[in-house]
């Protein structure tokens, strides 16, 4: 009897369909495992929060990158005198008054209530390279506890190990889609940080016709890749 029963278990675990068995992963290719949707959401909207409460500034990635090149490109440049707040206040008079006339002087341009922004100088190319640093190390502290820390020349994804197809393949479109990002992030005034994260909190418009239009041609990027394989 107990010989006829490990004969069935048998034929039905032969008889189960190829589909359900887990096919074998490539070399340096993990399935991605996702946080509860809660989570991520409640993740994401802190990061913007806390980075606001700690340094008064909201966040920015690429305008960092920004800030960088720009210095490279300018440090042979003269640093330009800084001006006291009378001297602003009497070269503000002075193109007022070229402009449009004396008389534009003696006509209040706002009232009191109008709120004072808080000026301050910008940051250091040591801050900006300390945010930069914090970044690389969250993700390798991440990647360290979930045990798939490692350096790989392709990103973990099937879909990407079938359309590259080798080391060359990958690295081509890992610089490609950098300087499509990079692009688009210039064109659009800000990237996902700015836009997604900053911008839609405070329901600025620019914010959410550039966040559709960063998600919805990433859904068409997919589409595209997943034609090409």
């Amino acid at each position: 009897m107990r010989a006829v029963q490990a004969r069935l278990r048998r034929a039905r675990r032969a008889a189960e369909p190829h589909a359900e068995r887990p096919a074998p992963q490539e070399e340096g290719v993990r399935e991605m495992q996702y946080w509860p949707f809660w989570i991520g959401a409640l993740a994401l909207g802190a990061v913007p929060l806390v980075h606001w409460l700690l340094l008064r500034r909201t966040l920015a990635v690429s305008g960092r990158f920004t800030a960088l090149v720009d210095r490279l490109r300018h440090r042979d440049e003269p640093e330009p005198e800084a001006m006291s707040l009378d001297e602003m206040a009497e070269a503000l008079r002075e193109m007022v008054a070229s402009e449009y006339g004396v008389d534009a002087l003696e006509t209040p341009s706002c009232g009191d209530d109008v709120p004072v922004a808080d000026l301050r100088p910008p940051q250091t190319p040591k801050q900006h390279l300390a945010f930069f640093g914090a970044l690389v190390l969250g993700g390798s502290i991440s990647s360290l506890l979930a045990g798939s820390f490692g350096l790989t020349p392709t990103l973990h994804s099937s879909v990407f190990a079938e359309i590259a197809k080798g080391p060359v393949g990958s690295a081509v479109m890992l610089l490609g889609g950098g300087v499509l990002v990079g692009f688009g992030t210039r064109m659009a005034g800000g990237c996902t940080s700015g836009h997604g994260l900053c911008g839609v909190s405070r329901f600025q418009p620019g914010s959410f016709v550039a966040t559709a239009a960063f998600f919805g041609m990433g859904v068409v990027t997919s589409f595209l890749l997943g034609g090409l394989r």
